[in-house]
């Protein structure tokens, strides 16, 4: 799995971990009721996570588009608003388990946070 952090937003180490940690259990919940072929290689090797940074909503946007164009599982967090960012911010873009390559293709772009 692969995740950008929207940086532009000043999210504490915390508000990262905790946005972080939505979108893994929103992409694992969903591979698992699509029945992701990746599942059970990504299971197997140690749940791998990877988190790049991304300076921009735009760019999380654009980067949605591009993974549900390949149909990679995707998804995106939005914050509730209760702390530190305001409500409906997009905060998260996740995606995997797909082939590594497919993902790549996508996020090669971004640095690691």
């Amino acid at each position: 799995m692969v995740f950008l952090v929207r940086t532009d937003l000043q999210m504490g180490k915390g508000k990262v971990a905790s946005q972080v940690a939505h979108a893994s259990i929103l992409l694992y919940k969903a591979a698992l009721n699509s029945k992701n072929p990746f599942l059970d290689c990504w299971l197997k090797w140690g749940q791998p996570k990877i988190v790049l940074r991304s300076d921009s909503e735009l760019e999380l946007s654009e980067t949605y588009k591009a993974a549900v164009k390949k149909q990679l599982n995707v998804c995106r967090v939005y914050d509730s608003g209760k702390t530190q960012i305001s409500s409906g911010s997009l905060t998260v873009v996740g995606i995997g388990p797909n082939k590594s390559e497919d993902i790549d293709k996508i996020t090669g772009k971004f640095k690691l946070l």
